[in-house]
């Protein structure tokens, strides 16, 4: 694993991934999930709008790294404005 930088922010990222999904866990096995229509014109369930804000999260990262030279806090503060937006309304 020496190819790759691991720092606190990168540790901190990879910790909050593993939280989230032991939290979706918990809460599947305490409640069943709901399927529901949000803006998506497919029925999702807690579980699959977590993955889809997941990959729109990574989308926005990508996208600000290859198009900006600028921080990417500026980047991650977007996607976590996104995954804020998909999970409430997805």
């Amino acid at each position: 694993m020496a190819w790759m930088s691991w720092t606190w922010p990168t540790a901190v990222f990879i910790i909050l991934i593993f939280a989230a999904i032991a939290v979706l866990t918990i809460m599947d096995l305490r409640s069943a999930p709901v399927t529901r229509k949000g803006f998506l014109p497919i029925p999702t369930d807690r579980g699959d709008r977590f993955y889809i804000a997941m990959l729109g999260l990574l989308v926005i990262n990508l996208t600000w790294w290859g198009v900006t030279d600028a921080t990417p806090l500026i980047g991650l503060t977007l996607s976590l404005i996104w995954l804020g937006v998909t999970m409430r309304w997805g």
